[in-house]
Formats: structure tokens, C-alpha cells, sequence
């Protein structure tokens, strides 16, 4: 029988639509990853990827075997799953990323779950801000929870949450008297954004012909915009207690962006107790 790893490097060929870019994303020397899929041809006499393009594509038969190694791979990632937990082997460290605009109570209430159930286990804890999927696949993080509009094909989600993000301004912004702020009005004052914890990728919903201020981290955006210096999106759950006092005021000039929040895991990297507890908490608690 063919070795599940020569299979694994044909699939991720398939999905980064190049023998270079799999070599990267495996951190494989080229010829080994040529080595992979000629094993596997040689060993079912067929061939895979045709050689007649610039980039490898799928033959017919290339393509039923690829829907093939997914299941199996997919089955072989359950079975260890689930083997690790019968043999009870608990990780020493478990390294999970939250999206800074997700609800710190229920972090909270995860992180107490997991201190009880596995005191042993040492917990890294990041909070990012749009960068949680490639922190995922970037193998920066075993388990993520971040909100986004697009999904990879090489992650398994779980919907968790879905996150409102209106606009906000301060009691003391210069235009809080108006009756009636269009773009053109805000565009003359700076939005504060969160940039992108990791890499460059700034936060969603700016409003491009207008001026930016960036900061670090979403307190010190909730302070700017609280203060009257910028406006900006913020999230619903944690603005309650300003809006109760009227000291922000939500306004409808850009459409309140819902953003939806997935607890995230890589299909091809199996989690242990730990992690599984993670996976699933939030199926209980919702």
C-alpha cells in the first residue's frame, strides 16, 4: 500500500496549483515532492498530473483519485483523532487565537472550562486582529477563532457567532449635533483602524477616499473614538454601557458590517483532548 504521506503531498499540489508552491507550504525540497507523485503513478500506473501545461493540472483519472485521497485523508485525520484520545495523551501546550472583536466573556468562560478539565496543560493565548486564518495556516496556532467573509479550502469551521460592527462616534465628535452625517462629512474626519496583527492586512470596512489613523489594538481604537478624535466600527457587545450613557452614538451613513465567527481548525492536523474540548465548547454554549 502506498504511503498516506506520498497521497498527502499530491493533495496539497492540487490545492496550491503548483509543484513550487506545495514544496513551500510542506517545507520539501522540490525533487521530493516530484518524488511523491511519481511513487503514486508508478505504484497505480496512471497518470495524475498532465504534463502539458505550465501548471499541473488534474487528468481524469488524477481527478477521481484526488476526491479519493481527500476522503481518505479526511478519514485517516478521525482515526487519529479519535486513537489519541482513547490513549488519554493530553497535550502539554495548546496555542489558540481569538479574533480581538469576539466576545471576552465567552473567552473567559472557555479558558476556566479548560483550566478545570486540564490543569496541566500550559495554554497560549493570542489575540489577533484579521489575521486568524493565516495564523492557522501559517502553523502559528492549532485552533483559531476569527471572523471572515471567505473560507480555505484546507480548513474545517464551525460557526460560532455572528458579530455586528456599526459605526460609532463620540458625544464630543465634532458632528455629533448634525442631524444628518453622509460620508463626504466623515471622510473629512480620521477613522481609526486596528491594523492587522500579523502581516500587513489592515481591518475590513474602511472607508477608502477618507483619512486613517492605525493603532495597535482595540482598546486604544474604543478610546480614540470615545474621545472624540476619530470615528470608527466597533463592536456591538462592547459599547452597551457607552450607548446606555450616550456617549457614543451609532450612526447609519455605512451599512453595519455582520461578521461571521468560526471556531477553525486544519483539516490535515489532527487535535487531541485538549483541543477537541475547544473545538466543541462552543456547540454546547450557544
Amino acid at each position: 500500500m502506498i504511503a498516506l504521506e506520498h497521497l498527502h503531498v499530491i493533495n496539497v499540489i492540487h490545492q496550491e496549483g503548483s509543484f513550487r508552491k506545495a514544496s513551500e507550504r510542506l517545507f520539501k525540497a522540490r525533487s521530493a515532492v516530484s518524488y511523491s507523485v511519481k511513487q503514486v503513478e508508478e505504484y497505480y500506473q496512471i497518470e495524475i498530473f498532465t504534463r502539458d501545461t505550465y501548471r499541473p493540472e488534474l487528468t481524469r483519472s488524477g481527478k477521481i483519485l484526488v476526491n479519493k485521497i481527500q476522503h481518505l485523508l479526511s478519514e485517516a485525520n478521525d482515526f487519529d483523532t479519535f486513537a489519541r484520545q482513547m490513549n488519554s495523551e493530553v497535550e502539554t501546550e495548546l496555542r489558540i487565537s481569538f479574533s480581538a472583536i469576539f466576545p471576552m466573556d465567552k473567552v473567559m468562560s472557555l479558558l476556566g472550562k479548560l483550566k478545570q478539565e486540564f490543569p496541566k496543560t500550559i495554554i497560549h493565548l493570542d489575540i489577533e486582529t484579521a489575521s486568524g486564518e493565516r495564523m492557522l495556516l501559517d502553523d502559528l496556532v492549532d485552533i483559531g477563532i476569527y471572523g471572515g467573509f471567505e473560507q480555505d479550502t484546507r480548513v474545517q469551521y464551525r460557526n460560532i457567532e455572528h458579530c455586528k460592527l456599526p459605526i460609532f462616534i463620540s458625544d464630543c465628535f465634532p458632528l455629533a449635533g448634525e442631524n444628518e452625517i453622509n460620508q463626504s462629512d466623515l471622510s473629512k474626519y480620521p477613522q481609526v483602524v486596528v491594523k492587522s496583527s500579523y502581516k500587513t492586512s489592515p481591518d475590513s470596512g474602511i472607508l477608502k477616499e477618507g483619512i486613517q489613523w492605525y493603532v495597535s489594538d482595540h482598546n486604544t481604537k474604543k478610546s480614540l473614538i470615545c474621545s472624540g478624535l476619530g470615528w470608527g466600527r466597533l463592536p456591538m457587545h462592547e459599547v452597551k454601557q457607552e450607548l446606555e450613557q450616550g456617549k457614543l452614538i451609532q450612526l447609519n451613513t455605512l451599512n453595519t458590517l455582520e461578521v461571521p465567527v468560526y471556531v477553525a481548525k486544519l483539516k490535515s492536523k489532527s487535535l487531541g483532548p485538549v483541543g477537541m474540548a475547544v473545538w466543541n465548547y462552543f456547540n454546547d454554549h450557544q
